[in-house]
């Protein structure tokens, strides 16, 4: 990523839009395996009761580096040009790396699990398919031995379904209310930033002090009620107050809901499969936004901006029904059936 970084600093998107497009889709498929293997070598670090806390710190990491970097690049660009700008990013690798040195590799699975001690290498497979294998195959064989694993997938991928069909419209329903961009920095960069960071912080409070359904219906309820905000913006005046009330509340349900459902994810990993399971739950957490997303803005178009945010508000219920389903039935952790 370092060295894409450096190359893609050097083109200039004006003229040589192709290049750019190649490197970025290359610096983007490495930044996700990273994501994952981030998320796999800390979970594998802490206990189950740290998942909460860890999610926070994980949250509280990338959110700031996003808001820090997005302003030096801006502020290095003006003074200096894009190509040292960009250049002068791969040095944020340097903190992780080093920190990742020093605390070492982690030594979290357990080889005398149940499931492998069932599972031997196949014999008649080479050494490469057979890592494949143990890096692929059993990872998803595993999780689908568990009791109620697809209402599981079905939660995750249903649990910020409705959050991520109105924040992916949220942009064009500023715009069209013509608020002016000074109101609107003013809300994302200042009222919003600081109520995420709250509700981030909370939400690890909430998981381990509630406990894990108690924070994921909490935090469901809130992102669900806070879609409301946008329709009560629509209907009012154009002011910058409102407008920061309504991305302040937005924020904070949202910082508390990624906690919970990213250490929720945690919990639910086999530590001798922590990257490709989390890999899996993640993934499928962001299709939401991806399939139910992409139709938006027709959707709001032909409904009108009220009406399209009470509908996402109520495509937040089949997640909270699904919840209660698995808060019944106590369906947590990677035990298998």
């Amino acid at each position: 990523m370092a060295l894409l970084i450096l190359i893609i600093a050097q083109f200039d998107p004006a003229t040589q839009l192709f290049q750019v497009a190649v490197l970025a889709a290359a610096i983007a498929f490495l930044s996700a395996s990273q994501d994952i293997v981030i998320d796999a070598y800390r979970i594998e670090i802490l206990d189950n009761e740290d998942q909460g806390h860890s999610a926070a710190s994980y949250v509280y990491g990338y959110r700031t580096a996003n808001f820090a970097a997005g302003i030096a690049v801006l502020l290095v660009a003006d003074a200096y040009g894009w190509t040292i700008a960009i250049s002068l990013l791969p040095i944020l690798f340097l903190p992780g790396t080093l920190a990742v040195l020093w605390l070492g590799e982690p030594n979290r699975g357990d080889k005398n699990d149940e499931f492998l001690r069932n599972e031997t290498e196949a014999a008649h497979l080479s050494p490469v398919v057979n890592r494949l294998r143990e890096a692929i195959y059993l990872p998803f064989k595993e999780f689908t031995r568990r009791e109620n694993w697809h209402l599981v997938l079905l939660f995750i991928f249903l649990f910020k379904a409705g959050d991520a069909v109105a924040s992916i419209m949220t942009a064009p329903l500023i715009k069209d209310m013509g608020f002016a961009l000074t109101d609107v920095a003013w809300a994302n960069k200042t009222v919003g930033f600081i109520a995420l960071m709250l509700g981030v912080g909370l939400g690890a409070m909430f998981y381990k002090q509630i406990g894990m359904y108690k924070a994921l219906f909490l935090s469901g309820i809130l992102m669900m009620l806070t879609n409301l905000g946008f329709a009560w913006l629509w209907v009012g005046e154009a002011e910058a107050w409102r407008l920061a009330a309504t991305i302040g509340m937005e924020n904070f349900a949202t910082g508390l809901g990624t906690t919970v459902i990213i250490a929720y994810m945690a919990g639910l990993c086999n530590a001798n499969f922590t990257a490709t399971q989390f890999a899996l739950m993640s993934s499928l957490g962001n299709q939401a936004r991806t399939l139910l997303g992409a139709p938006s803005g027709y959707v709001a178009d032909y409904m009108g901006w009220f009406e399209f945010f009470i509908v996402a508000t109520l495509l937040a219920l089949p997640g909270l029904f699904v919840l209660w389903i698995l808060w019944r039935k106590d369906a947590s952790g990677p035990v298998t059936d």
